[in-house]
């Protein structure tokens, strides 16, 4: 089981109701050994350092602490935290631990690079990408949220402040221009390497699958909060129709209309952790166990999972064009990668983590 690969992020992409932000930041104990590793085949073995306040590892001379990768790697676990013992999620934590390093410092070397080739963003970026997230989930969850709900939601679940959470935010646009600066393709791509690649991978091309379900929310503030679980789940084990349980006791947006949800496979991912697998595990008519998210406990009731149908060629033609042009970008950034990685001068304090060979 990977549940690195299991745990949806989403997110944010900062996105979210208001925000549901759950993160943690937990100290765990790590043997601390300081390699230094330049980038060019050669390993020096240095003063060992201490857990705190440590290096993960210095980009350039800048340094990544131990905090911030502790810290990501918390936010990758959370969406599994309380599915899964804590001894299987102590193992990915350690499994994590150099994927979110080599993460961190490619992200660490393309802003570098975007500083370097000059690249500046408008004034009010930052601004108008969080508008556009919050409308996006607004949409998603039928309730109208502010900016400031979610800068509030947001470091009410991972911890990360407005300060903190604008400036990643405006590193993500900067190596998004790069990116598209150093990736764009000016070549097109023909019609019959369009209809030859839909003969290959037809059964590939479908539309878009949708979901529909109930969701509970019970505050976890509430001081009946013991009382009215007790009550839901006397309720549930006698049989009693969820929707109406919906509307005499849930918290949420939708309450009236028994928290009914409709939405496609790519809305329900724009939700917030673990709603989206969550509602991915349940199977028709199943009801989940209670979990918790944004100061609610939740249970959700999967009513109907439509699969996409097959596309025919005249549909699937936009999408083929952009596979093959991803392919291409795909080459190109492999390339770029690789130059990003090659004369970059990388120490590492983490002990067992090794960087890939590019």
């Amino acid at each position: 089981m990977n549940l690195a690969h299991d745990s949806c992020q989403k997110r944010i992409t900062p996105a979210g109701q208001r925000p549901r932000l759950a993160g943690v930041l937990l100290l765990w104990i790590i043997p601390i050994l300081c390699i230094n590793t330049v980038l060019k085949n050669s390993v020096l073995h240095a003063q060992a350092l201490p857990l705190e306040n440590g290096f993960a590892a210095k980009v350039n001379g800048e340094v990544i602490t131990l905090g911030e990768v502790l810290q990501m790697i918390e936010r990758r676990i959370e969406p599994n935290l309380g599915r899964f013992p804590e001894s299987v999620l102590e193992i990915e934590r350690l499994k994590l631990k150099p994927i979110i390093l080599t993460e961190m410092i490619e992200r660490k070397l393309l802003v570098q690079q975007a500083i370097r080739e000059g690249l500046i963003l408008p004034e009010d970026a930052v601004e108008n990408y969080l508008q556009r997230t919050v409308e996006r989930l607004s949409r998603v969850e039928g309730t109208r949220f502010s900016i400031d709900d979610y800068l509030f939601l947001w470091k009410q679940q991972f911890g990360e402040s407005e300060t903190e959470l604008r400036a990643r935010v405006n590193e993500d646009l900067l190596i998004s221009e790069l990116k598209n600066k150093k990736l764009q393709i000016t070549q097109s791509i023909s019609p019959k390497a369009i209809r030859n690649y839909y003969k290959l991978h037809v059964d590939e091309f479908a539309q878009e699958g949708r979901v529909k379900f109930r969701q509970l929310l019970i505050p976890l503030e509430d001081t009946d909060y013991s009382k009215i679980i007790a009550e839901i789940d006397t309720a549930l084990s006698e049989g009693k129709d969820f929707s109406s349980i919906i509307s005499s006791f849930s918290s949420g947006p939708r309450s009236s209309a028994g928290g009914l949800y409709s939405m496609s496979d790519s809305e329900l991912d724009d939700r917030f952790p673990p709603v989206p697998e969550i509602v991915k595990s349940l199977k028709e008519k199943d009801i989940s166990d209670w979990f918790a998210c944004r100061g609610y406990s939740h249970k959700i009731l999967l009513v109907e999972r439509i699969s996409g149908g097959a596309l025919d060629f005249s549909d699937a033609q936009g999408q083929i064009r952009r596979i093959l042009l991803n392919k291409i970008r795909e080459e190109n950034r492999i390339k770029f990668q690789r130059n990003l990685w090659k004369d970059a001068q990388i120490e590492i304090y983490l002990h067992g983590v090794e960087l890939p060979k590019f």
